[in-house]
């Protein structure tokens, strides 16, 4: 009789161990998948590759490529020109439109290459980045008057939103040279009045 029962008490305690050989296997192997599938999420092509897009230049690409790389557009306007035959524009991106106003972004200048069907291509051949705090540090376009300048011409302004008919706190402001195909950024900006394209009296 104690010859059958240390028996059950060997069967007993070789079970026992082979249940924790078998749950410390099943551990190990959770933590190998989980381990597979970290490294699986960092390799994939998700958000942060598209931010690492956003942030790095647009020279060179034409707008069918920043359209995939999921830019947001904000603002664009085709510019008139009699210094060059090329079609150009300028227009604003942001990676999202709550960031067109508070965030950053870029100003393109744009140069057009061709049709895609109805829609023209352009190729971006400048850009400024930036960084917009609505209505403290806004940027847009718009014709400004220099101090001492006869008429108005076209500029990029970065500015603060004052509310009213003229913009006079400008804290930069660039021409668009079409020619070289840049902007040009002047360097004094002191005395200058630009025309507020969001004015609206009757707000």
């Amino acid at each position: 009789m104690k010859t059958i029962f240390q028996a059950i008490l060997i069967v007993l305690a070789l079970s026992s161990c082979d249940a924790d050989v078998k749950t410390e296997t099943i551990s190990q192997t959770a933590v190998d998948n989980s381990n597979a599938q970290s490294e699986h999420f960092a390799q994939a092509p998700g958000k942060s590759e598209t931010i690492q897009h956003k942030s790095s230049s647009l020279i060179g690409k034409t707008t069918v490529e920043i359209e995939s790389m999921g830019w947001f557009s904000c603002a664009s306007t085709l510019l008139d020109s009699e210094q060059s035959e090329s079609k150009y524009a300028v227009s604003q991106l942001a990676k999202s439109q709550k960031e067109c106003r508070n965030g950053k972004g870029k100003i393109l200048l744009e140069r057009f290459v061709s049709r895609n069907g109805n829609k023209a291509v352009f190729e971006v051949i400048d850009e400024i980045n930036i960084q917009s705090n609505y209505p403290e540090k806004e940027y847009s376009w718009t014709t400004c008057k220099m101090t001492g300048a006869d008429g108005e011409e076209f500029y990029v302004i970065h500015f603060k939103d004052q509310r009213q008919a003229e913009l006079t706190k400008i804290y930069d402001l660039w021409t668009v040279n079409r020619i070289a195909g840049k902007f040009e950024k002047v360097k004094n900006s002191e005395g200058v009045t630009c025309v507020n394209l969001d004015y609206s009296d009757r707000l």
